[in-house]
């Protein structure tokens, strides 16, 4: 099952603090703290305003009739394609674990239990059986989104927590009667060779943000 989200042939990078990983997991680059902020800030979030800066300038060059103001333009605005490009195949630690979350949530869509398997940890069997069960009792449909994703990264950049709403239609299996629900969770995850494997989840209230049941009806 192919998903959309998929990172192959992308850098994935856990900047500020390590550097660049290859879609192996491998690192790639690593370099002073000052250019590391400088990738996170214009590359990794947002280059909109290094382009913008650049394209900017090729404009100015150009009215103002500046010497060579020809090729000036041209590398200016070669360069700004180069940064929207180099962005775009770069993947962030948040970027990476949503992939994963809707690598799962496509795979509860499909019933496919070797599928969503593949992302939990095999020191977790239980998280199997939770998810084998959930299927039992439910068909999940395409239209279930995720929102409000939070992720915070800790242990070297080796653990992250996700919390996350999950809404959208199921249908139950036993009655075909469809509902909407509307979910909260937090889940931990640890990388291993450079993938993110599911350890832990719970289900929050909704509104308090309390622990309750993962197949509790309400709180």
């Amino acid at each position: 099952m192919e998903n959309p989200l998929r990172s192959e042939g992308k850098f994935q990078t856990d900047l500020p603090a390590r550097g660049l990983w290859d879609s192996s997991g491998n690192r790639v680059f690593s370099g002073c703290g000052f250019f590391r902020r400088l990738l996170m800030s214009w590359f990794t979030e947002n280059p909109w305003p290094l382009v913008l800066l650049l394209i900017s300038a090729a404009v100015i060059g150009v009215v103002l009739q500046l010497r060579r103001c020809w090729q000036l333009a041209a590398g200016l605005l070669l360069s700004a394609a180069a940064v929207y490009v180099l962005e775009a195949q770069i993947v962030t630690v948040p970027e990476q674990l949503e992939q994963r979350l809707d690598g799962i949530r496509l795979a509860f869509v499909h019933d496919d239990l070797a599928e969503i398997r593949s992302f939990i940890s095999p020191d977790n069997p239980d998280l199997v059986s939770q998810a084998e069960d959930g299927l039992k009792l439910v068909q999940v449909s395409a239209g279930l989104h995720l929102k409000e994703v939070q992720v915070q990264v800790e242990a070297g950049d080796q653990r992250a927590t996700v919390q996350l709403r999950a809404n959208g239609n199921v249908t139950q299996r036993d009655s075909g009667q469809p509902m909407y629900i509307a979910t909260r969770w937090r889940t931990t995850w640890e990388r291993g060779e450079g993938t993110w494997l599911l350890r832990d989840v719970q289900r929050l209230d909704p509104v308090s943000g309390q622990s309750i049941g993962v197949f509790s009806a309400g709180p």
